[in-house]
């Protein structure tokens, strides 16, 4: 596998694993209107094929080598 491509992909995941924890952590808080919840919980299938993305093609490329 290309160093530099693994080093992306992990990024790329890493930055998908990230939003997840910023939208966990928003909505600990009960205290917030159902909008502003509804517009991060539309974000989720989004931030979730960003992560199988990058983790897929991280397996591809291990499995190559």
């Amino acid at each position: 596998m290309n160093p530099t491509r693994r080093v992306q992909l992990i990024k790329r995941r890493a930055v998908a694993k990230a939003s997840l924890k910023i939208l966990q952590n928003f909505l600990e808080p009960v205290d917030h209107k159902f909008n502003d919840i509804k517009f991060r919980l539309d974000k989720l299938p989004s931030i979730l094929n960003k992560y199988e993305s990058a983790q897929d093609e991280l397996e591809c490329l291990d499995e190559a080598d």
